[in-house]
């Protein structure tokens, strides 16, 4: 009677090990799954990122050419604009001695 009852246990706690075994197995293989998908996305990500850097890179290297050249036409603007300045003071000087020699030439005439 006491084989027939450890024998009944052992089949009991073997059936067990069985099913538990296939549930773990299949756990097991659900997770490897779920690991590859996810390290799927983590590249795709890390592709997304990557690509992200080197746009944000250009534009970046784009922003700056346009800041060196609006500093530069800025610093072309104001050397035209003192030069303008300095052209409209001879222009006046050369009015006023037009003047003064016409002024001179109506005297002798």
């Amino acid at each position: 009677m006491e084989s027939f009852l450890l024998t009944i246990v052992l089949g009991v706690l073997a059936l067990y090990f069985f099913a538990s075994k296939n549930v773990y197995v299949s756990l097991y293989k659900k997770v490897n799954e779920e690991k590859d998908m996810l390290q799927e996305q983590n590249i795709k990500i890390q592709d997304l990122i990557n690509k992200s850097e080197k746009q944000v890179k250009g534009s970046v290297q784009s922003l700056e050419d346009s800041h060196h050249n609006l500093h530069v036409a800025r610093e072309d603007l104001q050397k035209l604009r003192l030069e303008n300045t300095e052209l409209k003071h001879k222009v006046t000087s050369l009015q006023n001695k037009v003047d003064e020699l016409y002024a001179q030439v109506n005297t002798m005439v």
